[in-house]
């Protein structure tokens, strides 16, 4: 098998491993940040990919053989957690996916936007934000950005600004 081959069924490999890995845990855990999940694996198997780096490959490593195999998996975790994140990040792609559950596969527009609305999607990203400690909501619906909202918040705003975007649309 040439070195190209290889390549992409090991990558193949350890993207189905962690794929497989995800649904065995949400499985089990059913009330568990699936996103959270996916990090959390990816992180905890990357060392893991490190050691048996050889035995994933079929030949011996370097250090540094190792350390891409790693890092390969990391941004296939990455790609996973994408990939995940898209039917419910884009209202494209979450439309797509009503009308697919939808009987027949047909909704009108009012049945569309009982189902999923811009309410739905602001709640939905909301409760995500709080859970994952970005942001507090009262009782009376105030938000309160926390520290790790400052943070991430600084962050995505360096990045808009170092890629000169302007709109999020």
């Amino acid at each position: 098998m040439n070195v190209l081959a290889r390549a992409i069924v090991v990558a193949v490999a350890l993207f189905a491993v962690q794929a497989l890995a995800v649904a065995a845990i949400a499985a089990v855990r059913r009330h568990a940040n699936v996103y959270l999940l996916i990090i959390v694996v990816a992180c905890a198997t990357a060392p893991l990919v490190f050691l048996a780096g050889p035995s994933i490959v079929g030949e011996p490593l370097s250090a540094e053989g190792r350390a891409f195999l790693a890092l390969m998996h990391l941004s296939l975790g990455g790609f996973l957690f994408h990939f995940m994140t898209l039917p419910d990040r884009s209202v494209t792609l979450r439309i797509f996916v009503e009308l697919l559950l939808a009987p027949g596969r047909t909704l009108t527009l009012a049945a569309l936007g009982s189902r999923y609305g811009v309410r739905t999607m602001v709640g939905s990203r909301l409760e995500q934000l709080e859970q994952g400690q970005f942001l507090s909501i009262r009782p009376d619906g105030t938000m309160t950005l926390l520290p790790r909202g400052q943070r991430f918040g600084r962050f995505v705003t360096a990045g808009r600004r170092l890629f000169n975007i302007r709109s999020a649309n």
